[in-house]
């Protein structure tokens, strides 16, 4: 049995080579550019007008109220053409280009119009390059303006069509299969029997895929005999990723591991310190990679997030994928057997000055109906068997925990 630091160390030192395509600007929401995208011109363009009002030689305001002649308009989108000379001034609308000669903009709440429009009075004197966006000011030509790694959000759509980015050579998002296992397993749509139970966790996982933004493809429940098992799982090796629930302990059925030695896989770990989620398999065959998760749903979805996310995510390629953890006050002793690090669930918020942290009441690792009442967890260290009220802890947010509601 070895750490979870330890496994998630051999996951991550085995992960295949990430490639590349390329997608349509409008379909990279959320996805990670596989190289630096640049300016491919100044932005603005131009010297642009900040405000509505009046384009103007700060030079000729040396005080105020003084009168000048209006030359022109200019309004977003038209064109710039005519000098402000000494004396006069141009209307110019709030994006317009700046005209030659003018070097600032007094905004229209300074200003009176003569009622024939030949003139305006400026109420206040202008400094140079007041109200004026220049040139470059945003973005120069050649700035890096969307990192490679950077997660593609709505601001970089907008930035990609500024700059006449219709494609964006990103990182594929690696394809993924996922099948629950045991005979006690029916579907959500059928009236479990004497002795069965609907299968969770593989919705659970296909949730938790698509928090990641990924699309996975279900393959049902896997029965506990060799056959189905192998059937399924050489499915499931037609995608990049294999995640299977149940069948990974040391049960008379349980057979998951028997079929991975079978069929050739390189098992790198089977057992993990950690509570829930001790019998966690990671395996490879090739490039591809096979998680075969604990049975029990608590279990499945802590083995997934600590595990699972982390690699997924840098083949997806994000740098740092993990959930994050914060550290905050407990508000309750906790106890447990020490042996094995343990993720417990917890209300977590932030309050004056720090993170609270609330452990809750759950019944187990089959508990996830109490674990659904969580937005975090605690992680209760391997070495200890009580933390006491106040002291400082662990908590790693769940995915959906801005969300989340008490």
């Amino acid at each position: 049995m070895i750490s979870v630091e330890e496994a998630l160390k051999i996951v991550l030192a085995n992960l295949p080579v990430r490639k590349p395509e390329v997608v349509s600007f409008r379909d990279a929401l959320g996805r990670v550019p596989a190289e630096d995208l640049q300016a491919t011109c100044d932005i603005p363009p131009f010297n642009r007008s900040s405000m509505d009002g009046y384009a103007v030689r700060a030079a000729d305001i040396k005080s105020t109220p003084i009168q000048l002649e209006l030359v022109g308009e200019i309004r977003a989108g038209g064109n710039s053409k005519g000098t402000v000379c000494q004396g006069q001034a141009m209307a110019i609308m709030t994006g317009g280009a700046v005209p030659a000669g003018a070097d600032a903009v007094q905004n229209l709440e300074q200003t009176e119009r003569s009622l024939d429009g030949r003139f305006v009075t400026l109420l206040r004197t202008v400094s140079p390059g007041e109200n004026i966006v220049c040139a470059g000011f945003e973005a120069a030509l050649g700035e890096i303006v969307i990192g490679a790694g950077h997660v593609i959000g709505p601001a970089e759509i907008a930035i990609m069509a500024t700059f006449g980015y219709k494609e964006v050579r990103v990182w594929k998002r690696p394809s993924v299969a996922v099948m629950a296992t045991g005979d006690e397993l029916v579907e959500v749509d059928q009236t479990p029997l004497d002795g069965q139970i609907r299968n969770s966790n593989g919705y659970s996982l296909c949730g938790q895929l698509g928090l990641l933004g990924l699309d996975p493809h279900y393959l049902g429940i896997g029965r506990d005999n060799k056959d189905d098992l192998r059937t399924r799982i050489l499915q499931g090796l037609e995608q990049d990723v294999l995640i299977l629930s149940g069948g990974v302990s040391t049960g008379k059925y349980d057979f998951v591991k028997e079929v991975f030695e079978e069929l050739g896989f390189s098992v790198l770990f089977s057992k993990v310190a950690m509570k829930p989620g001790k019998p966690t398999v990671f395996a490879r065959k090739g490039d591809k990679l096979i998680f075969g998760l604990p049975g029990n749903p608590v279990a499945t979805f802590v083995a997934f997030e600590n595990f699972v996310r982390p690699a997924l995510g840098r083949l997806c390629g994000l740098a740092k994928p993990e959930l994050p953890r914060v550290h905050g006050r407990l508000l309750r002793e906790m106890i447990q057997t020490p042996g094995r690090t343990a993720y417990l669930p917890a209300w977590v918020w932030w309050e004056g000055s720090g993170w609270k942290v609330d452990p809750l009441h759950w019944k187990g690792s089959a508990d996830i109906v109490g674990f659904a009442k969580a937005n975090a967890t605690v992680t209760f260290p391997h070495d200890r068997s009580r933390i006491g009220e106040g002291e400082t802890v662990e908590a790693m947010l769940l995915p959906d925990f801005f969300a989340r509601r008490r």
